[in-house]
């Protein structure tokens, strides 16, 4: 329960490192170190924060895609597919948003882009990741596994195109145009969504930004999974390393003055706490190994799976489930892509290589469309730490001015600073009409 434990602990510093934003720019910044994993755990805390509104008016929805007897008991808590609508008081253009790798429609970094969008005059509907748990229970599918990026823009756009219908009638919701974007995984997806549109053309979408998408799923996962396997000493090393960085966080809150979660104090958490970039490289690794947890349980009881749990046993409500998340949070990427994405994705087509599935896990395989479509564009970061060597230039070719590459901000790190909100406001100007 000891890795348990400091990965909670890093979820809540993660989400506090990007609070509510002011109404006005702040133009100090901390004085911690910059590395490219600092600014993914903490943020790039070295440039300001952008002026977005403290609040916007979100609403809470949620909608049924399949029937509550068949969600496993397991489950109970979560029978509907929950999302978020953040609406003008008139008629205005809309943008979908799509969240990353294990993230919620309400996680930090969506709702900073909620507000950049708001303020542009966009109605916004926030969806969750296709890897994140109340998506997967909810998928109305049986055969969709999470993780193959053109099986999972048919399940967004055909969520999109319901949700669309729900907030018309619930919320009275008019848009005049659509636009779409998403951060990390989420930034893949977008892509693969707009070429869905193309030939469904039911949104027929105006703008597309992807933000900080992995080249290669398989590749990035890979990075990061890497992050967990330290080279001396294994899990026992990493634990005992997670262990002492709990301890010297919990020391330097014990001294704060405020016992607030502020930015200001999780900067000061950090610097004082002197974390090293291996350290900072198994945090990284411990957050997407709990998000790849979470996932892993969700698709074995979903699917029947048979791989952290007997295959054909029915886990109710009541029964403890700890013994079977511990193995979930063992198994790498690598390891589900071998035992069981390969051999899920073979049922159906027994000619497909594990070579030709990784091919389709990556926006290589959309190549040709991402070059010639001029809707679609791109921003990421020249240091961000899921891209492989040559994938920054390889994102640089096929988008050419329609990418946006900043020297630095590491994976998502720099979402809420002032070069990269204004970034983003050029690129959905127009409209306020």
């Amino acid at each position: 329960m000891r890795f348990k434990s400091i990965v909670i602990v890093l979820f809540i510093t993660a989400c506090s490192a990007n609070p509510q934003p002011p109404l006005e720019v702040k133009a100090e910044t901390c004085d911690i170190e910059y590395t490219q994993y600092q600014a993914t755990v903490t943020g790039y805390c070295q440039e300001a924060e952008a002026a977005l509104p403290t609040e916007i008016p979100t609403i809470e929805k949620e909608i049924a895609l399949r029937s509550v007897a068949s969600i496993p008991d397991v489950f109970w808590y979560s029978t509907k597919m929950k999302y978020s609508l953040v609406k003008q008081e008139e008629k205005a253009p809309l943008a979908f948003v799509i969240a990353g790798t294990g993230a919620s429609y309400n996680s930090a970094k969506m709702i900073s882009l909620q507000k950049t969008l708001y303020q542009q005059g966009y109605h916004v509907i926030s969806l969750s990741s296709p890897t994140y748990s109340n998506f997967i229970i909810n998928l109305d599918s049986s055969t969709d596994f999470p993780g193959v990026l053109e099986q999972d823009a048919k399940n967004l756009y055909r969520i999109m195109k319901k949700v669309y219908q729900q907030v018309i009638t619930e919320d009275n919701v008019v848009a005049t145009t659509f636009s779409l974007t998403g951060y990390s995984l989420g930034g893949a997806h977008s892509a693969y969504v707009a070429q869905l549109d193309e030939s469904e053309q039911i949104f027929n979408f105006e703008k597309v930004v992807l933000i900080n998408p992995p080249v290669s799923l398989y590749n990035s996962v890979n990075i990061l999974d890497s992050y967990l396997d330290l080279k001396e000493g294994g899990p026992d090393a990493a634990s005992t390393m997670l262990d002492d960085i709990f301890l010297r966080f919990a020391d330097s809150y014990a001294e704060q003055e405020s016992s607030s979660f502020s930015q200001s104090a999780i900067y000061a958490l950090f610097r004082d706490a002197n974390l090293s970039e291996e350290e900072l490289k198994l945090l990284i690794g411990a957050s997407f190994r709990m998000s790849s947890t979470d996932m892993l349980f969700a698709l074995d009881v979903s699917y029947n799976v048979g791989g952290i749990i007997y295959k054909n046993h029915k886990i109710n409500k009541f029964e403890s489930i700890t013994h079977s998340m511990y193995r979930a949070s063992v198994i790498t990427f690598k390891e589900y892509f071998e035992k069981v994405l390969v051999p899920w994705q073979q049922e159906s087509d027994a000619s497909l290589t594990r070579e030709a599935l990784i091919a389709r896990l990556s926006l290589k395989n959309i190549e040709n469309y991402l070059r010639h479509s001029d809707k679609i564009s791109l921003v990421t970061n020249a240091d961000d730490i899921i891209l492989a060597k040559g994938e920054v230039e390889y994102l640089q070719d096929v988008f050419g001015l329609r990418a946006k590459i900043f020297p630095r901000g590491g994976h998502c790190g720099n979402i809420d600073r002032v070069s990269f909100v204004e970034y983003l406001n050029s690129q959905f100007q127009g409209a306020k009409q």
